[in-house]
């Protein structure tokens, strides 16, 4: 690919590609913000994700936003507008039972489209050996079928999975890092108000709700098996009010009761306060005030041990 198309691309405005694409925006200051994600600021060809401490170039937010490649993300900064019209490839927001997703127009998540490989060494060592997960609720995960390793990219794959236990979306985590930093992001298409899941779906007493799949799996190798009958663990992949939403209208009939084991962290503090509002009979369940997430204490307490 050409310098001269790249350098176009990484400096293309971002706000006016978002009008060109209806994505709907507002302004604060000199920073614009796309509406329902007051933690991620544009200006010019620059974002910044206060939630994520992640920002970049025009080509890094189609990356990271929309879950592109950079080729795919090249093409359509510097497609014309003609191109766009004909091959109808815009980008926005789309409305699914009135809840909003940030996906690509008229994209679907199809699973069978994603080329996944048979050798799962470098996520399970990620897992186990980096992140201190149990060897057996890794493995646990992926015999039901939740785990997977992407062949391109390395990448592990959390398979969401919606009621009917079909397979809606995924959440991947990099298992390579690159200037200190990992990947993470949910593949275009994946159904808005749903997260990697595990555990009871039928009817749970509890659904207890995480930042991400990590988290998730972090608690669950600090708990007893059986400490978490009748529990439906949900990666919301950030601090998404909608996950908790949707999925307590599915999974849990109005009757579950919401158990919120976000951060040590003023993000995560800031979304209790909404969310107790809204379920004033949910639980909170927090990591020691000593670690900053689950997989903190995870680590730090078997590095201790």
């Amino acid at each position: 690919m050409k310098v001269d198309t790249v350098r176009q691309a990484r400096q293309t405005d971002l706000v006016q590609w978002l009008h060109k694409n209806n994505v709907p925006l507002k302004k604060a200051g000199r920073w614009w913000y796309i509406k329902g994600h007051d933690s991620l600021r544009i200006q010019g060809n620059k974002w910044y994700r206060n939630s994520e401490g992640k920002g970049g170039n025009s080509i890094d937010f189609l990356v990271h936003y929309y879950q592109m490649s950079p080729k795919q993300a090249i093409n359509l900064l510097t497609q014309s507008d003609s191109d766009y019209e004909s091959k109808g490839r815009k980008c926005g927001v789309k409305e699914r039972n009135g809840l909003e997703t940030h996906a690509i127009a008229n994209t679907v998540f199809d699973f069978a489209s994603l080329t996944m490989d048979y050798d799962y060494r470098r996520t399970v060592a990620y897992l186990i050996k980096s992140r201190g997960i149990s060897r057996n609720v890794v493995m646990g995960e992926i015999k039901c079928g939740h785990l997977y390793q992407e062949a391109e990219t390395a990448n592990a794959i959390f398979a969401i999975l919606d009621e009917a236990c079909a397979i809606v979306g995924a959440e991947a985590v990099g298992t390579i890092s690159y200037k200190n930093a990992r990947y993470k992001g949910i593949k275009a298409g994946s159904l808005s108000g749903y997260g990697f899941n595990t555990g009871q779906r039928h009817d749970p007493r509890f659904i207890l709700y995480f930042e991400s799949a990590i988290d998730l799996l972090s608690f669950m190798s600090l708990k007893q098996s059986n400490s978490l009958c009748g529990c439906l663990l949900v990666s919301m992949a950030g601090l998404k009010e909608i996950v908790v939403e949707t999925t307590l209208r599915a999974f849990g009939k109005s009757a579950a009761i919401p158990v919120f084991c976000v951060d040590n962290d003023a993000a995560g503090d800031a979304f209790l306060t909404r969310v107790l509002k809204k379920y004033p009979g949910a639980l909170v369940r927090k990591p020691v005030c000593t670690y900053k997430d689950w997989n903190d204490q995870l680590c730090l307490n078997t590095h201790n041990e």
